[in-house]
């Protein structure tokens, strides 16, 4: 096979090619057999109509696909005989075909560049941990306390934050009512941010059994637009008041919490606490320390990006960006037209994007190149594991079900990227130099 790689530019290359008209010829006789059985004229049956009458009635079509086909077919052969990493199809500069010759073609393809990595065991990060207080396992325990409260009846003391209440209402707008403006025995938490603010205020303060009228005007941007902007008046009665009172806080309470951890005293609870928020905090410290080694990685080794794959990338972050603005607005997304090619990618979506699309497609190619130097690889068994984690995390289902609705979606090949993506970025870790500190937390250092 005669071929000739022309490089034009970092990730673009010209091949050209012959192909022996010898195949052409057969390709065009066997393009004929298979219609000649597919085909109904009258007076022959299937299978036995002469090549002449085809090639009279279909020869121009039949030989443009049988020439198209075989192009294909010998691109495609040129791309991976010479290991061109092709990221999109080529395009088709010149065809000379004339009858009887053998077939010249020449055609553009962009490839993923090369590249040699630049020397990075001199690079050094800054390993930033959070330093954990007693006041973050106080927290903690707090939550668990919250959430461990028992509801009981108040008696001898008015509505407060904090407290749940149960109440009739009904609710008017110049004296007429409305959809959804009366309720019994509804239930609710003062001080919980779900109420307009003088609806709040009039029930702080109330007393069981107490009634109290109340003109609420509703915010201009309140959601229910029949209401927003407007005065409501209701008439309210306070049925019945509760409040959740945690456990004490003992060894007892310690001893009664169910998290697998089976703790065996409150000093036993702060301090396997402490080593999981320390342990949470080292964690966070290595992503947040792996994101500036991938930035000095990507600065020593500025790849240029093929722009078809810049293109996709776009297309990606604009079909993205439209989702998330759809959910939203509370409008249902037709997932089966996730398509990147369906999207048309605005000037302004391109001056938006660009940017990070290259930078990201940047940061993969490094990555990339890193996990074959380094010899990463995830096992089907790690994918596993990590497919049975994100499952319980969204509280169970069926780990085979959630792998083939991610495979439609692209899903499953970007969790493959990610965690290979971060146990490349772990060994690098390994092998440059980190500066560990020890930070307060923001908030923290907001407070003093």
């Amino acid at each position: 096979m005669d071929i000739e790689i022309e490089e034009i530019d970092t990730c673009n290359r010209k091949i050209k090619f012959n192909i022996p008209n010898q195949d052409y010829k057969k390709k065009v006789q066997t393009a004929f057999q298979t219609l000649g059985r597919q085909v109904n004229i009258p007076g022959f049956r299937k299978g036995k109509v002469p090549v002449s009458l085809l090639e009279k009635q279909f020869g121009p079509q039949v030989k443009r696909e049988a020439l198209s086909e075989l192009i294909n077919d010998w691109v495609t052969q040129v791309i991976q005989d010479k290991k061109l990493r092709a990221v999109g199809p080529p395009s088709l500069l010149d065809v000379q075909a004339e009858e009887g010759t053998d077939i010249q073609v020449s055609a553009t393809l962009e490839v993923l560049p090369e590249f040699e990595l630049a020397d990075y065991k001199d690079l050094e990060v800054d390993l930033k941990v959070t330093r954990v207080t007693d006041a973050d396992v106080d927290r903690v325990i707090e939550a668990q306390r919250e959430q461990a409260a028992k509801s009981v009846e108040v008696a001898g003391r008015p509505a407060q934050a904090k407290d749940f209440l149960k109440i009739d209402f009904t609710g008017t707008i110049e004296g007429e009512p409305f959809e959804g403006g009366e309720a019994r025995d509804y239930v609710l938490q003062l001080g919980a941010g779900h109420l307009v603010e003088g609806l709040e205020t009039a029930l702080t303060g109330m007393s069981v059994g107490e009634r109290k009228n109340a003109a609420v005007t509703f915010p201009e941007d309140f959601f229910n637009k029949k209401m927003a902007g407007r005065t409501v008046d209701f008439d309210i009665t306070l049925k019945g008041l509760q409040e959740k009172v945690p456990p004490a806080l003992d060894d007892a309470f310690a001893q009664s919490i169910d998290d697998g951890k089976k703790y065996e005293s409150l000093a036993d609870m702060k301090e396997k606490i402490r080593q999981e928020i320390e342990a949470y905090e080292q964690e966070q410290a290595r992503k947040d320390a792996g994101k500036q080694l991938t930035d000095k990685l990507v600065d020593q080794n500025p790849v240029h990006i093929p722009e078809g794959l810049v293109k996709e990338q776009i297309r990606f972050m604009v079909n993205e960006a439209k989702k998330k603005e759809a959910a939203g607005a509370g409008a249902e997304h037709d997932h089966d037209h996730d398509h990147g090619g369906e999207i048309e990618i605005s000037a302004a979506d391109e001056e938006k994007h660009r940017p990070q699309a290259v930078r990201l497609l940047q940061q993969e190619l490094v990555i990339d190149k890193l996990a074959t130097e380094l010899g990463v690889e995830i096992t089907p068994a790690d994918f596993d594991v990590e497919v049975s984690r994100i499952v319980q995390l969204l509280g169970g289902g069926d780990p085979a079900q959630l792998k083939a609705q991610w495979a439609k979606s692209g899903a499953l090949d970007r969790l493959h990227q990610k965690m290979k993506r971060e146990k490349t970025l772990e060994q690098v870790m390994g092998k440059v130099r980190t500066r560990e500190e020890m930070v307060d937390r923001k908030e923290n250092i907001a407070d003093n």
